[in-house]
């Protein structure tokens, strides 16, 4: 394992402490698991576990990982991408991965930003938003990750935040649980560039909560969500 280097505040410390602390309690000797990441911020995530890591190239970490995956089938094999990386130029392999349903586990990044190289706005940055890149506000509408995923025939789709632990960590056990190709989309805090873009979810009363089959209540009303 190597130094960690990310940015004081970053909400990868988080998303890394929760990885860590479900890796003993999956029951896969450390030997047979793999991180394989592309390019980013996130991507240096690899570094910091004991365990198997590849760095790959950008976009490019689905398709090392389905490699691996098929020749060590006993692997548990997790895929570490963010925003920019998995939904620019890796969306393609992104998408394939879900329609082929192979057991790995894709763990999203998203902070809506371009974080490694400074800032510019990502395919998830809200529309309008003022950027390096976009100085008069992005005209490109962002994607709905879940939607994308859903679209794609993901097999199992979930969505925590860097300050929530507890959910973090039952959504990383979830993950790992999953028999095919399971996607985590993680909200995280970019204290540089993008910091508290989602303050808003900070706050209880902001938040829903789903799971499947699950009672809510919502606004006094009570709904199933199937």
């Amino acid at each position: 394992m190597n130094k960690v280097n990310w940015c004081p505040g970053c909400g990868n410390f988080s998303i890394l402490k929760q990885i860590q602390s479900i890796l003993p309690e999956i029951g896969v000797n450390k030997h047979k698991i793999v991180f394989v990441s592309g390019i980013g911020c996130s991507s240096r995530l690899p570094y910091y576990l004991d365990t198997y890591g590849i760095h790959g190239i950008h976009g490019r970490a689905t398709s090392i990982a389905t490699g691996i995956k098929l020749s060590k089938k006993n692997f548990s094999v997790w895929i570490i991408t963010g925003d920019g990386d998995g939904l620019s130029i890796g969306v393609n392999h992104l998408i394939h991965l879900f329609r082929r349903n192979i057991n790995v586990n894709i763990l999203l990044f998203n902070n809506k930003i371009y974080g490694l190289t400074k800032g510019q706005y990502s395919p998830t940055s809200s529309l309008g938003v003022k950027t390096k890149s976009s100085p008069l506000g992005t005209i490109e509408r962002p994607f709905n990750t879940l939607s994308l995923a859903l679209g794609a025939g993901a097999t199992f789709i979930a969505r925590s935040i860097d300050i929530n632990i507890k959910h973090l960590k039952k959504m990383l056990l979830a993950s790992n649980n999953h028999i095919g190709t399971s996607f985590l989309e993680i909200y995280q805090n970019c204290t540089i560039f993008n910091n508290g873009v989602f303050d808003s979810f900070v706050k209880k009363k902001e938040s829903l909560y789903l799971e499947q089959r699950k009672t809510i209540i919502f606004w006094k009303k009570m709904y199933i969500i199937i």
